[in-house]
């Protein structure tokens, strides 16, 4: 058997940006996935790409050539409660002395509140995990350590018996909702949470230490951690970006095997199943693998849903409607959208047209919950699609936009009326308002540039229709002023800021407006003709091939930084400074404790600290990492320069970095050597600071990590000093 690690495409690169991988590399690994996954039953989870690369999956052997420790597996009782089974863990399926190897392929939820074709209660669409348990369905692949034994096969069959311990050929039952801190839902939290905890010892023969030791000085839970997600989240990107294969979430699924299904029979009949309304033109949410289940038993082949195939199915389906809603070749006059990805392999929801308030210009393929948002409505009251209609005119007179939605996180856009401004409203539509709880909210409210007396930040609002009222607004906002305004789903904080223009407006027989507005509002309230506002920074929007649990979200990054100058801490020429936690609070309140929600803030914080805008450093003890906001003084420049925060040939404010490393020796794994490179930059650092007659020879089995900015510039500085091992 070989080591973890043998594998010469699992490089460092792999564990960094997507756009720092080398192109020839990127072509090499997504040739190498697209073979795995097809010697895998033609599905491949970015988790278990992962595992492919560090623990050498052969293709052609169809098994790991790697010897895994069992020790390290999670064992699963038969008949016992249901561990945190993350997609890609190694389990050992337990019966007695026996025992049966595996790895987890996928992971779905399993709630019980579903008819056999599919029909599903609202309710269940978008519903959060509870407090303590969540159900799921985690379908294990027993093949991948190679072919069973005569004694293994019989285990498997006992399993697949009714009441061995498998149901539909899979694991079902509650696991814990969340565990150390991270959601069960989050699978490639889960898995790296998985791999830096109890399953150490597995990467601990591969080179991931190694490369984190030469990098860090020291390995941490948290290092480790986040490494195996960034590598997760680039095999994603890679996989997404491969020619054989066509990806869904983070599952990456044969482009052959899915394309035939599309034409199939079973998917014209999935298709009919989820495009039809319920009765009385009501929205009909449908789940797929009770459907598919149905569907499946009726044919030849009734065991296409046990195992792996199972999973590929479910794949199979979603990406197939994916490609009948986005190529408009719905039925005419239904509206078909995914409603929730997680539940029952996807939940899909069909209502006839119009489609109004919310869902109007929303992407089909972005899973907002309205199910669930519909039945938190209060009783009598009008759900939030059926609102929309009676709040239309209402939202196009004060352009209320969505921006982005999600199951946890929303963002609009809201152009002041001058009636808005006068009556103290701000407009949301009934739409949007209805997925917020009932009862008064708290409107967190930022101008920017402005520092606003207390009684303006935080003030208590009433709903009224489609609007919140009590509003006391700023008295220096012009009518058609543009307020970006982002709430948590499950709280009841409305954060909203306006944007400064840079530069200001200058428009004729107004004045100079210097935040961003609505150019047709404006026009109406004053008369005049009136331009658009000079376009600023473009909102960045997240690449498709961005398939993190829970992406950066590009319409929070004024909100974030408003916060950071209100609430964060004071640092060196009057900086700002907050880690992701309580940035998420500042944000949405301290009440709102989603790791969901946080990770969002915490990739858009990364994203921004990419471009600049922000700075992040790692805190002390393994705690979250931290963010800082710079003003644009001489001085904040000259102390953030002198930090180390901007690299000696970038710009300020053009950071593309995490932490400054100081130029040093680390020690080399074993059986690795530094490379020429690296002496000869180890030895032109030495007479730099020593003189000619300085030592200029590396210390056997060390090497030199010039001074550099952690995830600089094209690529990683730090291994390109590392001599890689060659190919086996």
């Amino acid at each position: 058997m070989g080591r973890p690690g043998g594998d010469s495409l699992l490089c460092p690169e792999i564990f960094g940006e997507f756009e720092d991988v080398p192109t020839r590399l990127r072509r090499a690994v997504a040739n190498r996935l697209e073979q795995v996954a097809a010697a895998r039953g033609g599905l491949l989870h970015a988790c278990g790409a992962f595992n492919a690369l560090y623990f050498d999956y052969s293709p052609r052997l169809r098994r790991y050539t790697v010897e895994p420790d069992p020790d390290s597996f999670i064992a699963a009782p038969v008949g016992g409660p249901l561990p945190v089974l993350p997609v890609g863990a190694y389990v050992r399926l337990t019966r007695g002395t026996r025992e049966l190897w595996g790895e987890v392929a996928a992971v779905l939820g399993a709630q019980e509140d579903v008819d056999r074709d599919g029909w599903a209660a609202g309710a269940l669409s978008g519903a959060p995990a509870s407090d303590s348990l969540d159900r799921q369905r985690v379908i294990v692949d027993t093949d991948v350590f190679g072919p069973l034994s005569t004694g293994e096969l019989v285990e498997r069959g006992r399993w697949l018996r009714p009441g061995g311990g498998w149901q539909d050929g899979h694991l079902v039952g509650p696991v814990p909702s969340v565990v150390r801190d991270v959601s069960a839902r989050d699978q490639a939290g889960s898995f790296a949470a998985h791999l830096a905890g109890p399953a150490r010892p597995l990467l601990d023969s591969g080179p991931l230490p190694g490369w984190l030791l030469e990098e860090n000085g020291e390995i941490t839970e948290a290092d480790i951690a986040r490494a195996v997600r960034a590598a997760v989240s680039c095999l994603a990107q890679i996989m997404a970006s491969a020619p054989g294969l066509r990806v869904w979430g983070l599952y990456g699924r044969s482009d052959a095997e899915s394309s035939a299904f599309t034409g199939s029979a079973t998917a014209e009949e999935v298709f009919s199943a989820v495009s039809r309304p319920a009765p009385g033109g009501r929205a009909r949410y449908t789940a797929l693998w009770p459907l598919l289940n149905t569907l499946i038993q009726s044919t030849d082949r009734p065991d296409r849903l046990a195992g792996v195939p199972g999973a590929a199915l479910v794949v199979d389906a979603n990406l197939a409607l994916a490609n009948t809603v986005t190529s408009r070749m719905s039925r005419v006059g239904i509206d078909v959208r995914l409603d929730d990805r997680w539940q029952q392999g996807g939940i899909w929801r069909a209502q006839p047209l119009p489609v109004h308030g919310l869902l109007a210009g929303l992407d089909p393929l972005s899973p907002a919950g309205v199910g669930y948002a519909e039945s938190q409505a209060s009783p009598g009251g009008l759900s939030p699609v059926a609102a929309g209609a009676a709040s239309a005119s209402v939202d196009a007179a004060s352009r209320v936009v969505v921006v982005h939605m999600d199951d946890e996180l929303m963002v609009l856009t809201v152009a002041l009326s001058t009636s808005d401004l006068e009556a103290g409203r701000l407009e949301l539509g009934r739409s949007a308002l209805a997925l917020l709880p009932q009862g008064d909210l708290i409107l967190e409210l930022h101008h920017a540039g402005v520092t606003l007396p207390g009684e303006l930040t935080k003030q208590r609002v009433r709903r009224a229709g489609s609007a919140v009222r009590q509003v006391a607004w700023p008295r220096d906002l012009p009518p058609g002023t543009r307020l970006t305004v982002a709430a948590a789903r499950a709280g009841r904080r409305l954060t909203a800021t306006t944007v400064r223009l840079s530069p200001p407006a200058e428009i004729q027989g107004f004045g100079t407006v210097l935040w961003e507005y609505d150019a047709s509002v404006l026009s109406e309230a004053t008369g005049l003709a009136v331009p658009p506002p000079a376009p600023g920074r473009e909102a960045r929007q997240c690449p498709p091939s961005r398939l993190s649990w829970r992406p950066a979200v590009a319409a929070l990054e004024h909100l974030i930084i408003e916060a950071l100058r209100r609430d964060g801490e004071t640092g060196p020429a009057d900086s700002r400074r907050l880690d992701g936690v309580r940035l998420t609070a500042a944000l949405f309140g301290s009440d709102i404790r989603s790791p969901a929600l946080l990770w969002t803030v915490i990739h858009t914080c990364e994203d921004m600290s990419l471009l600049g805008l922000l700075t992040q450093q790692s805190a002390p003890q393994d705690g979250p990492d931290v963010f800082t906001w710079w003003p644009t003084t001489p001085e904040a420049l000259l102390a953030r320069s002198a930090s180390g925060w901007d690299a000696p040939d970038q710009p300020p404010g053009q950071l593309l970095s995490r932490r400054w490393i100081r130029p040093q020796r680390r020690r080399l794994p074993d059986g690795q050597h530094p490379s020429p490179e690296s002496r000869r930059d180890y030895a032109r650092w030495r007479m730099e600071i020593e003189g000619s007659d300085a030592d200029t020879e590396l210390p056997p089995g060390t090497t030199f990590v010039r001074g550099h900015l952690k995830g600089s510039g094209p690529g990683k500085p730090w291994h390109r000093h590392v001599a890689q091992p060659k190919e086996r």
